[in-house]
């Protein structure tokens, strides 16, 4: 049931069983949105699964609540009903998908839409104001392709996708079912691949070994990229994020992974299955992440890195070298957690070592004048 602005109401025994938890007093109480107790209306359910917010039910507007299994009585006893669930932040998952408003976008082309005659939109898609579809381009069937988005031609989007406003869907970039692409994400650029025609300092320091800069760029010669990006099934992909089209080949995004926003993955990546990848991980190109893989914010991957699969990669880590496969690192260069903070309980201990040696060098120096005027006695 909706009302007049949109907004789907359910009984609290209907949302238990999406929930598969119990529900305790008025299973018949109808709510219309979820919110935490302390902003929470007489028409909304509030999740109070942490116990910050378990201790504000007493004063909540909120006349039911959703709460975890060990939640105790005393804290409920104000409300007409709650449901008693296992795992918050999975309920949270359901509840927040479950009240979430649909994309605000009416199946059809919009009359100040471009879109090329040779490209297919399929029954029940959107495709919203300003947005572009090149030639030969197709569209999904019930995909939304939001304002000012484009897709290229000979671009091809599956099924059940949404565009966010500013979204670019490159020249031949397949994207699969169910995706979501955040405000200003870009698939297909150009990778940063470029040359010159004799060896500049780019690939003359790679060694390491100056210290000083060896040749010059006098001319860079650019690299096409001739590939594409591809994005399978149910991924999605943040705002301002950035995925480059490969040389040749693909660059590939493989089924439910989710990438955070302003996250660079250049030229012929390949980003394995369910990974998580935090804001403003930049991936160089060739690298290849594994299955299951998490990288935490500010992340830096090496170009032709290989990180294994189930690995995590802690927070402004610098990956240059290959991560075996389910273990974590850390650091600068990123190395495996225990030799990590090995390394850090020794920098702690440098001071006090730095002082131990200063006070040996005095002792070791009145020595050394004792003993001189010893032999001159």
């Amino acid at each position: 049931m909706q009302d007049q602005a949109g907004a789907a109401w359910h009984t609290l025994g209907e949302l238990a069983q999406v929930l598969d938890a119990r529900v305790q007093g008025d299973a018949g109480l109808r709510v219309r949105g979820l919110e935490h107790p302390a902003r929470a209306t007489p028409e909304q359910i509030a999740l109070a699964v942490e116990p910050a917010a378990l201790k504000l039910l007493p004063r909540t507007r909120a006349r039911a609540a959703v709460v975890a299994e060990d939640a105790p009585a005393e804290a409920l006893s104000g409300l007409a009903g709650w449901i008693a669930v296992k795992r918050g932040r999975v309920a949270l998952s359901t509840l927040t998908r479950l009240f979430a408003p649909p994309p605000a976008a009416t199946p059809g082309v919009h009359p100040q839409a471009s879109v090329d005659p040779s490209a297919t939109v399929a029954p029940g898609a959107a495709i919203g104001p300003l947005a572009y579809v090149g030639p030969r381009a197709r569209i999904g069937a019930r995909t939304v392709v939001m304002a000012q988005a484009s897709v290229e031609a000979d671009a091809e989007l599956g099924e059940d996708c949404v565009l966010h406003s500013g979204v670019r869907v490159g020249a031949r970039v397949r994207v699969g079912n169910r995706v979501v692409l955040h405000a200003n994400a870009c698939l297909g650029a150009d990778g940063f691949s470029f040359v010159t025609p004799e060896p500049g300092p780019a690939e003359m320091q790679l060694t390491l070994t100056s210290e000083k800069v060896i040749g010059r760029n006098d001319v860079i010669l650019k690299i096409h990229s001739l590939g594409t990006v591809v994005i399978e099934d149910d991924v999605e992909i943040g705002a301002c994020t950035t995925v480059d089209r490969a040389t040749f080949g693909a660059t590939v995004i493989r089924r439910g992974a989710k990438i955070d926003n302003q996250v660079q993955i250049a030229h012929n990546c390949a980003v394995g299955e369910n990974c998580l990848i935090a804001a403003q991980v930049g991936i160089s190109g060739s690298a290849r992440i594994g299955d299951r893989v998490v990288l935490g914010g500010q992340v830096g991957v090496a170009d032709h890195v290989s990180i294994g699969d189930d690995a995590m990669v802690a927070a402004a880590a610098a990956v240059a070298q290959d991560v075996p496969a389910g273990v974590v690192y850390l650091g600068y260069p990123a190395g495996p957690v225990a030799e990590k903070l090995q390394e850090r309980m020794g920098l702690m201990r440098l001071p006090r070592l730095l002082k131990d040696l200063a006070g040996m060098g005095k002792r070791l120096t009145s020595l050394e004048r004792r003993l001189d005027s010893a032999r001159g006695g």
